[in-house]
């Protein structure tokens, strides 16, 4: 049913689609990430980002409630451009990414809010601890890549998550607790 909202992430995503009922997709790990914003000294709000994300896709036209995801990203690749914060973050005091080494959505509702939007709640795992968090999911495009001979879909996914939900609450109120995400995924 064209013009009706099939949702899922990622990851990390879900949203509307134009497709057949309950097509399947691959999430690209190259062209899809979470971008994440926190707060230092209340002064400014730096970015990080974190890549390899993989994790399936399935979306229902017919009846986008039933859409899903899971996803997982890779924590080794989590950056911000300063080498020694990225070995800070990545050590034990932090998300112990030797312990930890992926971070994982498997959603659990998905509930349509527009034609191209939807809030999908979902398990998150980071640092060992899942939380039930909820994505607002913007439905990007689905289009033709004729590189890859295939058709895809794309996702904006966005929330607002407590670090100490997570367990990583270290050095606050010099970082704060609360972290924004943009999750962005392209699927095939």
């Amino acid at each position: 049913m064209t013009g009706r909202l099939a949702i899922v992430l990622f990851g990390l995503a879900a949203a509307t689609s134009p497709v057949a009922a309950a097509d399947t997709f691959s999430i690209e790990g190259k062209h899809s990430s979470a971008q994440f914003t926190y707060e230092h000294f209340g002064l400014s709000h730096p970015t990080g980002k974190v890549m390899g994300a993989a994790g399936t896709i399935v979306l229902d036209s017919d009846d986008p409630a039933r859409s899903s995801v899971t996803a997982s990203l890779d924590m080794a690749t989590l950056t911000t451009a300063l080498p020694e914060f990225d070995d800070l973050l990545k050590g034990e005091k932090y998300f112990d990414v030797a312990r930890f080494p992926q971070a994982t959505f498997v959603s659990t509702q998905v509930e349509p809010t527009g034609d191209r939007t939807a809030k999908v709640t979902g398990d998150l795992t980071v640092h060992g601890i899942t939380q039930s968090v909820v994505l607002d999911v913007t439905f990007n495009r689905k289009a033709f890549n004729p590189a890859l001979f295939k058709t895809g879909v794309g996702f904006t996914a966005t929330a607002q998550l407590s670090r100490k939900a997570f367990g990583l609450g270290n050095l606050e109120p010099i970082i704060g607790d609360e972290i924004g995400l943009v999750i962005e995924v392209e699927a095939y």
